[in-house]
């Protein structure tokens, strides 16, 4: 894709008001996105930064985040082809999921995307939200925004003035992708990505669809800045898997809200991965908007060193006869912290309500990592069942005896029960390439600190 030379004024570090009017110009915007962008831009302003006295951060410290230290836009060299791409991304693609079509944002800009013959002959739309807005305005104008507005909080309302990049999937009715369809997300500067995702997915029709996020090691030790949207609509009948696997490297401040609105007899199932980043808030929330729809939420996160990891999760349940059910486990090691906020409410007309959540922490070998977990119920209805639970504790010494009993060395038997609080969730995915690419990236946390321990 061929780019055009940014403004001097993207160049520079920090984003004003002019920023945002230079980056819509950039892209060749319509007026109605440009004027988005400035209200956006204003609602920024307009809205503090959380602290610690906010009950929604109160267990993470933002303060040393500075807005004005970012570069607010990356530009990328193009590709041709998967060939053309960095090393570390085509290794990215290789270990991933097959899929039907790809789309690569190195940095701020698209640098690479291809859809499937047989994929795009069904009327599947799969691109940059750029080019989405130039030749699929109206479906894109209808739905943009209308999940995560610009004065959802301070992180949203940036993304909304200053996004670029970012991904737009539309399947029309009564269309089944079988084969996932797959976004990358790389970034090898110190700077700033703020990709919004737009998924829409029509009456009947069924998709899988992957987004990772991952970094290149930089010798600069200077932070790097993340801060995604992503609006899941899932139409009457419609069956969606969506997957977000977060691993930064460990310069990176990652935030991201992804929110969905499920229609009536509707799927969604989600899965949030978080493992990399030095510091990550992602806000989950499930719209249970119809008679009949079903979301599942998965997580899975994994901290260690002083990484703190956040997740704040809602399943919102508006009409009758919905499901919901939510599952996150954790694992920490050394001085990291884990973060979980979830919610239930359940609107006084949603009646036959059904819904649970469940987070669990595991402990590995240290008093110093610290797990907080909220759970929490808001029923506004009276015929309904739902229910939450939380546990956190240490590696179970006797499960340990058991295994070792048997002839199996201390660091290995710590593994399979690590691998083991995790199988709840990773026995639910469906995707082979994804379960090894995850097995791999838990294999490697949990040897680096049991190693260290046993010997």
């Amino acid at each position: 894709m061929q780019q055009k030379e940014a403004p001097e004024i993207l160049k520079s570090k920090g984003i004003t008001e002019e920023t945002v009017r230079a980056l819509s110009s950039f892209k060749d915007e319509p007026e109605w996105l440009a004027e988005k962008r400035l209200s956006a831009w204003r609602a920024f302003e307009a809205l503090p930064m959380p602290t610690l006295r906010d009950e929604a951060w109160r267990y993470t410290d933002i303060s040393d985040v500075r807005i004005e230290d970012f570069l607010p836009y990356a530009p990328s060299p193009d590709a041709e082809s998967e060939g053309d791409l960095p090393e570390a991304v085509q290794k990215l693609i290789e270990e991933g999921e097959e899929n039907s079509a790809l789309l690569v944002q190195h940095n701020s800009e698209t640098a690479y995307s291809r859809v499937d013959d047989e994929v795009s002959s069904r009327g599947v739309i799969f691109t940059d939200l750029h080019t989405a807005l130039r030749e699929h305005e109206d479906i894109v104008r209808e739905k943009l925004f209308g999940l995560v507005p610009e004065d959802y909080d301070k992180f949203a309302a940036l993304c909304a003035a200053g996004f670029a990049g970012g991904s737009f999937l539309y399947v029309p009715r009564g269309v089944d992708v079988e084969v996932p369809i797959q976004s990358y997300r790389w970034l090898d500067v110190v700077g700033s990505i703020m990709p919004r995702t737009l998924v829409v997915v029509e009456e009947g029709a069924s998709v899988t669809y992957i987004d990772e996020y991952a970094s290149a090691s930089v010798a600069d030790e200077d932070p790097a800045f993340s801060n995604g949207a992503v609006e899941l609509y899932v139409g009457e009948g419609a069956n969606l898997r969506y997957v977000s696997l977060q691993n930064w490297e460990r310069n990176v401040l990652h935030f991201n809200t992804i929110r969905s609105e499920a229609g009536k007899d509707s799927t969604i199932n989600s899965l949030v991965v978080a493992l990399g980043s030095q510091l990550s808030r992602t806000n989950v929330e499930a719209g249970l908007t119809a008679t009949g729809s079903d979301s599942e939420m998965l997580g899975l996160y994994f901290a260690d060193q002083n990484q703190v990891l956040d997740h704040h999760t809602l399943q919102d349940h508006i009409s009758p006869n919905a499901h919901s059910d939510l599952l996150y486990k954790g694992a920490l090691r050394d001085e990291s912290m884990a973060v979980f906020s979830g919610l239930i409410r359940v609107e006084p007309g949603a009646q036959k309500t059904d819904a649970y959540q469940t987070n669990r922490n595991l402990i590995l070998g240290t008093d110093d990592a610290f797990a907080v977990s909220l759970p929490n119920l808001e029923i506004m209805a009276d015929d309904v069942k739902c229910s939450h639970g939380s546990t956190t504790g240490q590696v179970d010494d006797v499960e340990l005896f058991y295994l070792m009993s048997r002839g199996i060395p201390r660091a290995e038997a710590e593994k399979l029960v690590v691998f083991g609080f995790f199988g709840e969730v990773t026995s639910k995915i469906p995707l082979k390439g994804l379960k090894e690419k995850l097995d791999r990236a838990i294999e490697g946390k949990i040897g680096l600190g049991f190693e260290e321990r046993a010997a």
